[in-house]
């Protein structure tokens, strides 16, 4: 029957009440009814409490609450304006400036409330005397514990009589018995409906693992006005994440990750099996909706709303040891579906929380279910941060002190699939329409359409800490602020078929093993996959639960042409197709390949990679309009790819540098989930190059860069490593998709392939993959140079030698010589001569070369050449050193003490020029001069030499053009009498002189 049934305590049931014998027990609305279940009480006999008649109040006895209703409608409890001034912290609470704040009559009443990042703490007040506010303990101490997200200075104070100054606040004097109500126009209290919430849980279904709650349904019923009142507690709300807190008093925030405290719901479900809520509606409750419990398996919540909660709409399964590592599987939540639910505003008192929340759960399906205005994330599945996961989490030593596991966690299957989530994250920060933590074997994120994520979503889809296995395919994003998928510290995830009109992603912190590709950015939301967006969100028997805005255009467009397709690649089409029509505009059109969505676009027209050379495809379009109509799909093409392959894949490959396991080879291996990177710390330009092992005519490249955007870079061929021709220049702009396409009619020959980063935007070059095209060269010389002449070796400095050689014949020409080092390659040049750094003083080198042809027919080796490079005698070690100016720890000594980790550097903020001397200590013949600068670039400079310390004559002038190498020689045409030796950096590009080593040497 309709009514309010008002409970003064829970209405509990256990296995006794269970469903047997095929039966289900099942508390159903009468037809046309909607019955209420409420745990609260109405509040009547309002009286004016101030002469201006704004604040009323009634008599309401020994009650307590957090909550108040006024016509179904959450009212705010009496707060401050944002962010009041005058605060500042201290060991035991706050100072403040405010004089008012210590004429608070009752000032244990009041919280702070504080927002940082994803959490809003709230810490009660012990005390308020002489401008200093005590907080209460534990809370102040817990709110302290996580370093970097300690609490702040108060967002809002909360909960005094003495604030309450706007209409829609409220405030309970429990002292008095009294509460205050400023009613907000139109409000009229001899006949508004005001309801204080009194009771927690309204109904609790309480299982045990060896007797659950069976086979019970609760359809068509309305749960309203519970409260929650842990957060009055002297623990506050101190969250670690998801409305979970922080309790008792633990020294250290890692000591706490076991024991955060679940929110409880106003209906809660533990060891409850088969359990069912069909058609009911969760609000006006003051912690979490709907809580599943430990032990929880094959429950079904279709088709419910839940609105106007404070706390997370859905909660599913626990986070405590017992459910990540159960030693029972009775103990294991398992086989829920949450299907067709309406969830929004939900989280709007406790704003840390979420939509829907899965724990540690086994076979979760989540799907077709709208999601929207909330304060942080959407949805939100899994727990541990990796830590509870098989072998911990390696990114943390000591796995923060939690046990490590030789076993997985429970979680594992679930599937969050065609749900619309938007306009989320209004108040919290880092988050996302999905978010997820740690292992997940088999889980998929699909179907979704989410838009209005604004910047504090730091991805729409965002896998956080741990996060592993997942794959997410199929989802439509549009309106994103920021960037549609974010990986932090996300392991063996595949994201590929999405679309999106946020190309931005990023990965971070060993994001591992992970694939993201083959993804489709459109111009705007209209030009998304209407098969995508129409079919997320509640399907057609739900929609009445919250009708989206009516929709006047239901004309398709008219379906488009017969595509054609150019096929320049074997793994790519480039298909066309004529245009459709439409009575108001078509936006955009869907890309079918044998029958599967693969791609979307605003033009009639689309490149579609990742195909396979020499196997047929058939493709299909379908044209949308701005209201989501779809035509029928066109005629079909098909198409048989081209033969050929990626002349690249696992070919030798060298780099400028590589950064730990992120090996040249990587980017060549075929694997998108393994990438090289250049040494880490190092400035562009990077690059890349490829032995194809034989002589092509390259007439195109597909690169796939680690970032989606922010690139520059060259593409050169070359037959012999020495002269380059531009396959492709795309320097003059940054790439703005991940994957990068070049390719040209007029095919550039070579055997080598290099590709040169020439900016980043501070990444660093990095490549997931390099592919490589074209076609096989017709080689017709086969005869190889003669062999060079045995090279001669002239020492210049103890660590330098110039290596020179009697030029090889060829048939047709040599075109380079490569040189060996006691026989390893050092260097291709050619020239007949090349200047060999490096190496070690007084040590013995064999060197020597071999002549190749066009062709890259090779000679025979030369004879060797063998040299003993001469001893380190240099003439400016040790000696006394002056600067203009020194850095504290930097000074001039340093940079002639034979040491090249020590430096000189000029004062700090000085401005160019500087200049450092060596006195040799007597007249010295000196014909060279090294300087090892600390940059590797970017000096101007001047040498100068002198007997007497007075007049200065000219050893090298540099100060024309900026170094290029880190390294930097100075030779004089004959040797020069000099005692002393100047060196003065006039540029430094902002960076001032600094100088590891400054080395002078005689003849050898």
């Amino acid at each position: 029957m309709s009514g309010t049934y008002q409970l003064s305590r829970t209405f509990a049931l256990t296995s006794r009440d269970s469903g047997r014998d095929g039966h289900r027990i099942v508390y159903e609305a009468a037809p046309g009814a909607h019955p209420v279940i409420s745990g609260g009480k109405q509040v009547t006999g309002w009286t004016p409490a101030d002469p201006a008649g704004k604040v009323y109040k009634a008599k309401v006895g020994a009650i307590d609450t957090r909550q108040l209703y006024v016509n179904g409608e959450s009212e705010t409890r009496a707060r401050s304006d944002k962010n009041p001034a005058g605060f500042s912290q201290t060991s035991t609470g706050y100072t403040f400036t405010d004089p008012a704040l210590n004429a608070y009559k009752r000032p244990s009443d009041l919280e702070v409330v504080s927002s940082w990042g994803w959490k809003l703490m709230r810490c009660p007040v012990q005390s308020i005397a002489d401008f200093k506010m005590t907080m209460q303990q534990p809370c102040w101490h817990n709110a302290h514990l996580q370093q970097g997200q300690e609490i702040q200075n108060p967002t809002w104070l909360e909960n005094a009589r003495e604030l309450l100054d706007t209409p829609g606040e409220w405030y309970l004097d429990k002292g008095a018995g009294e509460l205050y109500y400023m009613p907000k126009a139109g409000q009229d209290l001899s006949t508004a409906n005001v309801t204080v919430p009194l009771v927690q849980d309204l109904v609790d279904l309480n299982g045990t693992k060896s007797a659950p709650v069976s086979n019970v349904s609760f359809r068509g019923i309305t749960f309203a006005d519970s409260t929650w009142l842990a957060p009055s507690s002297s623990e506050g709300l101190i969250e670690g994440q998801a409305g979970f807190r922080m309790v008792g008093n633990d020294p250290t925030f890692d000591a706490t990750r076991l024991k955060w405290q679940k929110t409880p719901g106003a209906v809660n479900v533990g060891h409850g099996h088969g359990i069912g809520f069909e058609g009911n509606t969760f609000t006006q409750l003051g912690a979490v909706g709907l809580n599943l419990d430990t032990g929880t398996q094959g429950t079904d919540i279709t088709g419910n709303v839940f609105r106007q909660i404070a706390a997370t709409g859905i909660q599913i399964g626990g986070v405590e040891v017992i459910d990540a590592h159960p030693d029972d599987s009775r103990d294991i939540t398992r086989n829920t579906t949450v299907a067709n639910n309406v969830v929004t505003k939900v989280a709007d008192q406790y704003n840390g929380s979420v939509g829907i929340l899965a724990g540690y759960t086994d076979r979760t399906t989540i799907t077709h279910n709208k999601v929207y205005d909330l304060p942080y994330t959407g949805i939100s599945v899994g727990w541990g941060w990796g830590l509870t996961d098989k072998g911990g989490d390696t990114n943390y030593p000591g796995n923060l002190g939690v046990p490590i596991w030789d076993t997985p966690t429970t979680s594992r299957d679930t599937r969050v699939t065609d749900n619309e989530i938007y306009d989320i994250m209004k108040s919290q920060a880092d988050g996302g329409a999905i978010y997820t933590l740690s292992s997940n074997p088999g889980g998929v994120v699909s179907g979704n359409y989410i838009h209005g994520t604004p910047p504090p979503a730091y991805g729409a889809i965002y896998h956080d800490e741990g996060s592993r296995y997942w794959t997410n395919t199929g989802n439509a994003l549009c309106d994103i602020a920021y960037q549609w998928l974010f990986l932090n510290h996300g392991m063996d995830i595949d994201a590929t078929g999405n679309f999106t009109t946020q190309p931005a992603y990023s990965t971070q912190a060993n994001s591992t093993g992970s694939t993201i590709t083959g993804n489709t950015t459109v111009g705007s939301c209209d030009q998304l996959p209407a098969s995508i967006v129409n079919n997320a969100g509640l399907q057609a028997s739900y929609r009445h639960l919250d009708p989206d805005p009516a929709v006047a255009d239901h004309r398709a467009p008219s379906r488009p042409g017969t595509p054609s397709a150019v096929t320049d690649f074997p793994t790519i089409a480039d298909l066309t197709w004529p245009a459709s029509t439409d009575d108001t505009a078509v936006t955009g059109y869907s890309v079918y390949r044998d029958g599967k969505l693969v791609s979307a676009t605003g033009t009639a027209s689309v490149r579609l990679p990742g195909l396979t050379a020499g196997k047929t495809y058939t493709f299909r379009v379908t044209a949308r309009d701005a209201a989501g109509n779809e035509s029928a799909p066109s005629a079909t093409l098909r198409v048989t790819m081209p033969s050929g392959g990626d002349l690249a894949l696992k070919k030798p490959v060298t780099a400028s540098s590589y950064s730990e396991a992120n090996t040249p080879e990587k980017a060549v291996d075929g694997d998108l989930s393994t990438r090289w990177a250049q040494g880490l710390g190092l400035p562009d330009p990077s690059w890349i190059q490829v032995d194809l092992g034989a002589s092509y005519d390259v007439n195109g490249a597909i690169t796939t860069f680690e970032k989606a955007s922010g690139y520059k870079y060259r593409i050169e061929v070359s037959p012999d490593e020495i002269h380059w021709k531009t396959l492709a220049d795309r320097t003059a702009a940054n790439t703005t998709a991940a994957t990068d396409y070049t390719h040209t009619d007029t095919p550039v020959a070579g055997r080598f392939v290099r590709l040169t980063v020439t900016g980043s935007s501070w990444n660093g070059g990095s490549i997931y993959d390099f592919q490589v095209y074209g076609t096989p060269r017709t080689v017709t010389d086969h005869t190889a140079p003669t062999a060079p002449g045995q090279p001669t070796v002239k020492p210049l400095l103890p660590g330098l030698v110039d290596v020179s050689w009697p030029a090889a014949t060829d048939d047709t020409g040599v075109t380079s010589y490569v040189v060996y080092q006691d026989g390893k390659r050092i260097a291709v040049t050619d020239a007949t001569t090349l200047r060999v750094p490096g190496l070690t003083a007084a040590t013995s080198y064999s060197f020597t070369v071999v002549a190749r042809d066009e062709a890259l027919n090779a000679s025979a080796p030369s004879k060797a050449a063998v040299v003993t490079t001469p001893a380190d005698d240099d003439l400016a070690l040790n000696r006394t050193a002056t600067a203009s100016s020194e850095s504290d720890g930097h000074a001039p000594a340093k940079a002639v003490d034979g040491d090249l980790s020590t430096r000189w550097a000029q004062g700090l903020g000085l401005p160019d020029p500087s200049w450092i001397q060596v006195d040799l200590g007597k007249d010295t013949s000196v014909s060279a001069v090294v300087t090892t600068f600390e940059l590797t670039s970017g000096y101007k400079y001047r040498l100068e030499y002198s007997t007497d310390g007075q007049n200065w004559s000219t050893f090298e002038d540099h100060t024309a053009a900026s170094t290029t190498t880190q390294t930097d020689y100075a030779f004089a045409g004959t040797p020069v009498t000099a005692r002393y030796l100047r060196l003065t950096v006039t540029g430094s590009g902002g960076n001032g002189g600094s100088v590891y080593g400054l080395q002078a040497y005689g003849g050898f």
